[in-house]
């Protein structure tokens, strides 16, 4: 956009907001609504124990059974072994977290990590709605297909490597490739993930988990597992509504060990080593639980979502990944996306999603994926899809890129 071209739009947005008598941001209310919401975040959870992981996290330790009414914690499905995902010289390796270590304290059993929110770290400038959606501000719907729907925030842009398939399921799996992406600004980020769909407009509902990185959701600049969900089609995030992780009322962790928002201790090196991160949902007695590596996480009741979205099934599975640009500076975002390779170097440079599935029957039957592939800006970021392979990837894609 030339230089005339974007003082006349923010002229227009400037007439159009004035107009609509848009209320200026009270920064003071903000604060404290913030500070309100994270330190009510473990009221009525008994935390028995703090600690330091070795990286700096803190953690509260709370009973499991004082995160759900009745104290009941629901169990998971069972557990299946992880299967070799070696496809001739392509041998990735597990990654690990933090709580992994030796040196590592843990609570005392029957207990679970919960990591503390620091607002000291949170971006100023925004309300707690806007802390709490996907990507820090507020989000306008991108129609796909009759089928598909993605968020962007309204006032600026994601930009995606996507891909996905419409289908009724209960579940699916894939592992993530594990890089360390340059991210380019505090306020932007970059990620890969699996999405579980059902809705459209602001009945849309999601449940998400993946890797990301963002400075502003995590305090630094490494990578994290993270969960995701929206009731409302992204429209309103709180309690019992939609947010990340433990940001707010939903999740139910499970896991002594995994828990949303932690570190990755080892990162996949470009033309090296390649490290990688399995993951799953499951709708499971009523539960959509999630595991990583060969442990159950935890879960998100179903009860959270209502008979028209995911209340009983999905019907769109997709795996991605994912860019904010945040608009707040000149030109197109430099954030990487995966390795920060485009798709077609493959092995040991692209990032890679692979052993893509759905779970086609509540009794756990799985099938191979059979996403489209789809890229919203190749000048940017790209994708490349091998679905039904025939080889011990089965269905798997590349994706990435450097960005401008």
């Amino acid at each position: 956009m030339s230089n005339k071209r974007r003082t006349e739009a923010d002229e227009d947005i400037s007439k159009l907001r004035r107009k609509a008598k848009v209320p200026k941001f009270d920064q003071k209310t903000a604060t404290r609504e913030i500070k309100e919401h994270f330190s009510k975040r473990l009221t009525g959870s008994e935390v028995v124990l703090t600690t330091r992981t070795p990286k700096g996290q803190v953690l509260d330790w709370v009973k499991a059974s004082s995160q759900v009414k009745g104290g009941r914690i629901a169990s998971p499905p069972p557990i299946t072994e992880l299967p070799s995902f070696k496809n001739g010289k392509m041998d990735p390796q597990l990654a690990g977290f933090e709580l992994f270590s030796k040196r590592a304290k843990l609570g005392p059993e029957g207990t679970v990590p919960i990591l503390h929110k620091d607002v000291t770290k949170l971006p100023k400038g925004r309300s707690l709605d806007n802390i709490l959606s996907k990507s820090g501000r507020p989000v306008k719907l991108l129609r796909m297909s009759d089928e598909v729907e993605i968020a962007m925030p309204a006032t600026s842009g994601h930009v995606y490597a996507y891909s996905s398939e419409s289908r009724t399921c209960y579940g699916g799996e894939g592992s993530l490739s594990l890089f360390d992406p340059y991210v380019a600004h505090a306020d932007e980020f970059s990620l890969l993930q699996i999405a579980l769909t059902r809705g459209s407009g602001s009945g849309l509902q999601t449940i998400e988990a993946g890797v990301q990185e963002y400075r502003d959701l995590y305090g630094d600049w490494v990578p994290h597992l993270f969960v995701f969900y929206t009731t409302n089609g992204y429209t309103s995030s709180g309690d019992n509504k939609g947010g990340y992780n433990r940001d707010v009322d939903g999740w139910v962790q499970y896991s002594s060990r995994i828990y949303p928002g932690a570190r990755f201790t080892v990162y996949s090196e470009r033309g090296g080593a390649q490290y990688e991160v399995p993951i799953k949902y499951q709708l499971w007695e009523g539960n959509w639980w999630f595991r990583c590596l060969d442990e159950w996480v935890g879960y998100y009741p179903a009860s959270l979502f209502n008979s028209s979205g995911l209340r009983s099934q999905a019907d769109v599975i997709h795996f991605y990944g994912e860019i904010v640009d945040s608009g707040d500076y000149s030109g197109k975002t430099a954030t990487d996306m995966g390795s920060g390779y485009w798709p077609d170097y493959h092995w040991q440079w692209s990032a890679y999603m692979h052993n893509l599935r759905y779970q086609r029957t509540t009794g756990g039957s799985m099938s191979d994926y059979n996403g489209s592939g789809w890229a919203s800006d190749t000048a940017l970021y790209d994708i490349e899809t091998h679905m039904s392979s025939g080889s011990s990837w089965g269905s798997y894609q590349w994706v990435g890129g450097p960005g401008a």
